[in-house]
């Protein structure tokens, strides 16, 4: 097929909903359609980046154009399949298998040939059509029945080759059945699959198409291959998702299967975290075409105009959006919130409230120069950094708290709050004791805890950032407004403090857990603070965005600020092909009081270096002989995190996180990656630390005979295959790569990874999620037991899992009623879950997470729980 000016079908003859609304007639949204011009631009390599508002409309607009651009590169015809095919092969029509019995000349027509098994006392049966007429509704089967019928296909009635026929002006018998080309979109799993679920098209005379009746799709997780709605002919996914850049990289780099022709990648996180395989991706002349869209961010729009000079570009700044404010086309929830976007954006303004009371700038100059020095010194201690540590959490607490120090000390000696919340009179003591033992040091750090305490004792009956919090909420009392705050705890000191009630028009939320799809008509930030989530220079969740500063707070924001403004400048410049020249200001910025600047370039880069060693040194670690032990088990370790108790983790490549959310009372696992700042880890106070508590609750009911004979029959299957495939691997003395090769040979699209996944020890996975996959064990170990009863396998992982599910329940209901008191029925199944909690577990809220630039292999008595440095070091 070719593009046949793919855009201008997209834009004149296609409209795109989500759900029932209609997306694509707003300007923005066309402006962008018009975009992919430059995307596709036949055989030439092109790279492109979106910097968008955040409207999910950017995602569906983003993920329609880069299917149907992926279609435009098809190679094969569907005289080019039928040709392919060999006597005997399985193939599909009108949702029944047959075997393909070749072409067949008669009175001048060329027909194909189709065959059916004898059943009971009929023979074969044959059947002759049209090659000219049907050749676009005879494909290969690729999946394991060998049954030369309907059974277990699901039936879809689609329009897609009536669709892509519209699209590519192409008449509907040269629309080819098997698409064997490809596109990678990175995107999380929740988010694509809601694309899938809502997005369709509408075409011609009001027909309507869905994502998933024109290409297959399946989500990749590096372990194993999830596959988004039916594909009766188990062919080769042409969308293939993953939520990690590094699957993403491995898809791209696959030889077997459909050519791999685009990249799309939806998030800002990918561009920023994973820098180098980003790089290496875009670098690929194999891609015809990468485009990486993503919010709006300064740093990302930065690094593209410095690293991708060729790159085409399509960003939502001020100016580009100043065209297209107040013209809503079709009204619709998803349009009014495109358009707040756009209004937020246009008009938006970051005022800083200055607030009296806190350290003046030369000050704080005065402290945090100190701790560059101690930095930058040559003190050999482990207390070194954990001056550093202590002293600039304190600063942070100090600067941004709208609690007095007497209520935070009150509430922590009371429990009214999280047990992770430190006292900061004793973290005071704590630094007095590490400074008079700070040799050459020893006077710099006493002039820091001198400051610091100082500070302490002046902000102990009130802080002035309280005061001025009340005054904005009684200003403000009638508005919809969030407050950012640096820590999850500063919620519940408000709330005891009495300056948040039960008001739902006010929400308070962290930096890190900051949901930028909702909106708001104020934003209040209670400092110069930043996360994952938020930047109060780059949110669009409100026009306008409010700052309490002190006045030391004031130097660096501004400094952020004018960057900021400075990057708006180069990337308006860039999108309108013109040369950046920088004005009298800029010029300003770069060079008037260069003192100044380096200074506080010199506190960036203090504060990058306290993010490194929040995470245990792995330096350290290594040279300490661990790892080179070759008695002891060992386990790759990909992240490592850091606890606001101060103990350290090291996270197992394949370890699912179980996680406790306070708000809703409920538990969920979580995949190492998505593991953020402010998640309540839940653990088992055990020597086995390669279970997560799931795994060990879950034994414990099968050992106590809690559980049904069928959810114990299930759970004896779902070891065995596992067993089963260890063996063969034994056996043969073969890696983990020669089984997927052999699993591919006989039609399966498995990784490398996905099979290593499975028979890892800290493996958390049940089963394959579809049969098919059962059906290639099966084939390649040739275990009789599971040969004879694929389904029975297949189902029994279904079984173990829905029992996880309900155990991670439990759970929630367990700690929820030792929160409160309460205790459970005496036998009953949450009895025994409740004992395991109680007896064996702790809660630990995560400071920060660190994804290592290389894996390094630990100790497996080291990992997945929380350790101090001592005992690394011990």
């Amino acid at each position: 097929m070719t593009d046949n000016n793919l855009i201008n079908v997209m834009l004149d003859k296609c409209d795109i909903y989500y759900g029932d609304a209609l997306i694509s007639k707003e300007s923005i949204i066309k402006r962008y359609i018009k975009f992919f011009d430059n995307v596709f631009v036949g055989e030439k390599h092109s790279v492109s980046f979106a910097l968008h508002t955040g409207s999910i409309c950017f995602d569906i607009i983003s993920v329609v154009a880069v299917t149907l651009g992926c279609l435009s590169y098809n190679f094969g015809t569907n005289d080019d399949i039928i040709s392919g095919l060999q006597i005997g092969d399985m193939v599909m029509y009108e949702n029944k298998r047959y075997r393909w019995k070749g072409l067949e000349d008669g009175n001048g027509i060329k027909y194909m040939v189709l065959g059916q098994d004898a059943k009971g006392k009929n023979g074969e049966s044959i059947r002759k059509i049209s090659f000219k007429r049907y050749k676009h509704l005879v494909k290969p089967y690729y999946g394991t029945s060998s049954l030369t019928d309907g059974r277990g296909v699901r039936k879809p009635k689609t329009n897609r080759e009536e669709f892509l026929s519209h699209i590519f002006d192409i008449p509907v018998a040269d629309v080819p059945s098997l698409i064997n080309v490809a596109v990678v979109i990175v995107s999380g799993r929740g988010d694509f699959s809601e694309i899938c679920k809502h997005l369709s098209i509408v075409y011609g005379e009001n027909k309507r198409i869905r994502l998933l009746d024109i290409v297959p799709a399946a989500y990749y997780t590096g372990q194993e291959e999830i596959q988004f709605g039916p594909n009766p002919t188990k062919t080769t996914p042409v969308l293939k998702i993953a939520g990690k850049m590094s699957v993403a990289r491995n898809l791209v780099l696959d030889k077997y299967g459909n050519k791999v022709v685009g990249l799309l990648v939806n998030g800002v996180h990918y561009l920023t975290e994973n820098s180098s395989e980003i790089d290496d991706l875009l670098r690929r002349k194999s891609l015809h075409f990468v485009h990486i869209a993503l919010l709006l961010n300064v740093d990302a729009s930065d690094r593209i105009l410095d690293m991708y000079e060729e790159a085409n570009i399509f960003a939502c700044t001020k100016s580009c959006l100043s065209k297209s404010i107040g013209e809503i086309k079709c009204v619709n929830r998803f349009t009014v919130e495109l358009e707040k976007q756009i209004d937020n954006i246009v008009n938006n303004t970051v005022t800083l409230i200055t607030v009296s009371g806190g350290w003046t700038w030369d000050e704080y100059r005065r402290i945090k120069n100190a701790l560059v020095l101690i930095r930058q010194s040559n003190w050999i201690s482990e207390q070194k950094n954990e001056f550093i540590l202590c002293a600039y959490g304190l600063l942070n607490l100090l600067n941004t708290s709208v609690f007095s120090m007497c209520q935070i000390e009150n509430a922590i000696t009371d429990l009214k709050i999280g047990t992770t919340v430190l006292s900061p009179k004793e973290r005071i003591d704590k630094l007095w004791d590490i400074a008079e033992k700070a040799g050459t040091m020893e006077e710099l750090c006493i002039a820091v805890v001198n400051d610091i305490e100082e500070k302490y004792y002046e902000f102990m009956k009130q802080s002035p950032k309280a005061l001025a919090i009340k005054e904005y909420l009684a200003e403000h009392s009638d508005r919809k407004i969030a407050i950012v705050v640096p820590k999850a705890y500063y919620t519940e000191m408000m709330v005891m403090t009495g300056i948040l009630n039960d008001n739902d028009d006010v929400v308070c939320v962290t930096a890190n857990r900051f949901d930028s799809t909702h909106d708001y008509e104020l934003i209040l930030v209670v400092g110069d603070i930043s996360g994952k989530k938020f930047d109060s220079l780059q949110c669009h969740s409100a026009k306008n965005i409010d700052i309490l500063l002190y006045e030391c707070e004031n130097k660096s924001f501004g400094y952020r600020k004018k960057k900021k403004e400075k990057s708006e400048k180069r990337l308006d410049s860039r999108i309108r092909g013109i040369k950046y020249e920088e004005d009298l200001e800029d010029v300003y910025i770069e060079t008037a009081n260069e003192e100044e600047k380096n200074i506080l370039q010199n506190f960036s880069d203090l504060e990058e270096y306290i993010e490194k060693i929040n995470v245990l040194d792995i330096g350290k670690f290594v040279e300490s002989g661990i790892v080179s032990n070759s008695n002891s088990p060992i386990s790759e370790v990909k992240h490592v995190g850091v606890f606001v108790t101060g103990e350290r983790i090291f996270f197992s490549k394949y370890y699912t996180a179980v996680v406790f959310d306070y708000k809703a009372g409920s538990v969920t696992e979580k995949a190492v990656d998505k593991l953020l700042p402010g998640d309540f880890l839940v653990f088992t106070r055990r020597d086995d630390y390669t279970k997560n508590i799931v795994d060990f609750v879950y034994e414990k009911l099968l050992e106590t005979g809690k559980l049904s004979g069928k959810v114990i029959a299930a759970s004896e299957k779902t070891e065995y295959w596992k067993d089963a495939l260890r063996r063969y691997k034994m056996r043969g003395n073969y890696t983990y790569s020669d089984i997927a090769k052999k699993m591919r040979k006989i039609g399966s699209s498995l990784q490398e990874a996905t099979i290593r996944s499975w028979l890892v020890e800290d493996s958390h996975i049940v089963g394959p999620r579809d049969v098919e996959t059962m059906g290639y064990i099966a084939e390649v170990t040739q275990d009789v037991k599971i040969l004879n009863d694929i389904n029975g396998y297949f189902e029994a992982c279904r079984i173990v899992r829905r029992e996880r599910r309900t155990i991670l329940e439990l759970i929630g209901k367990a700690i929820n009623n030792k929160l409160s008191g309460h205790i459970p029925q005496e036998g009953s199944v949450l009895e025994v879950v409740y004992n395991n909690v109680d007896n064996l577990s702790e809660t630990l809220e995560l400071e920060n997470v660190i994804e290592l630039s290389e894996s390094v292999n630990v100790s497996i008595n080291l990992v997945n729980k929380p350790i101090t440095e001592a005992e690394v070091l011990m």
